[in-house]
């Protein structure tokens, strides 16, 4: 792997953090009009829809219905997505966005320790700064014991299950093309959250209408651009460490909080926000002092 595209795929992940940061105020928002079952099956339908042009020209697929020795792998990351997405949205209707941003982000604590178990090998900065970034989102999640709620719960199981998502994206990304990838996953994951929507909750048109620009931006660039960035990224950056340049999103849900809807950042927050970015340049540490090294070409438009 190169100095180059090292900081390519960083640079990449980072823009990520910064979008799906930001979604964690629409996905708070959008439940003032739609309840959460709801919500999530929008996005993923508006996802699905999304990726269809963006995967004709990048690629322009000649067999989109002929199957793939992945598809499987893509329908069970859909799987997850979908089950870690309701209960995300669920969670956040009792907590708020810098609350929920910071449980989200205490995945990177799991994805090394699970990886562990599956064979990967995550280097000593990658640790180090793990540990810096952990407490830096219990700064910036200000939670203590006695309020930890219901909410709260919901929101680490979910982490749990963007912990897996990330280490199995990792297992498949050079394997197939990143936009079938995303189309199979959006596909699965709106499908089942309609069968969750159904049995919970009713679909009333004016209520998504008021939910529009809300289901807009997940739906586009939360689901549709950020979890193809995280694919693309996956390609040469390890789990370990592209969980912890995405531990950001808690920075920028954070940041959002406090632009669109009001919530101040205290000083312990803006102490947490600092140790996250000491964090991710700490975990850069060899790859910031290594001069060159070997490129590792990867497989593209593999339907």
């Amino acid at each position: 792997m190169s100095l180059k595209s090292d900081l390519s795929a960083d640079l990449l992940l980072l823009t990520t953090a910064f979008i799906w940061g930001f979604a964690f105020v629409f996905q708070s928002t959008g439940m003032e009009h739609i309840g959460p079952f709801t919500f999530v099956f929008g996005r993923f339908v508006i996802a699905t829809i999304a990726i269809v042009p963006i995967w004709y020209l990048m690629e322009k697929p000649k067999k989109i219905w002929v199957s793939h020795p992945m598809d499987i792998k893509a329908v069970q990351l859909g799987i997850i997505m979908a089950v870690g997405m309701l209960v995300q949205q669920s969670g956040l209707l009792y907590t708020t966005v810098a609350r929920a941003g910071f449980l989200t982000g205490v995945y990177i604590i799991f994805v090394p320790l699970m990886g562990l178990f599956m064979g990967s090998r995550t280097e000593w900065p990658t640790w180090i700064g793990v540990a810096l970034s952990l407490v830096g989102l219990y700064f910036l999640g200000q939670i203590q014991t006695d309020q930890f709620l219901i909410g709260d719960g919901l929101i680490l199981i979910s982490s749990v299950l963007w912990a897996l998502h990330v280490i199995y994206t990792g297992k498949v990304a050079n394997k197939i093309s990143v936009f079938r990838l995303m189309f199979l996953q959006f596909f699965v994951a709106a499908v089942l959250s309609w069968f969750v929507m159904l049995i919970f909750e009713n679909w009333d048109w004016q209520a998504v209408k008021a939910a529009a620009v809300s289901l807009l931006f997940v739906g586009v660039l939360a689901s549709g651009i950020g979890f193809s960035l995280q694919v693309v990224s996956m390609r040469t950056a390890p789990p370990s460490h592209t969980a912890l340049i995405l531990s950001f999103e808690a920075v920028f849900a954070a940041i959002g909080g406090w632009w669109l809807l009001d919530e101040y950042l205290s000083t312990p927050e803006l102490i947490g926000c600092g140790l996250i970015l000491s964090g991710g340049l700490l975990s850069q540490l060899k790859v910031l002092l290594k001069a060159s090294g070997d490129v590792i070409e990867h497989p593209r438009g593999v339907n």
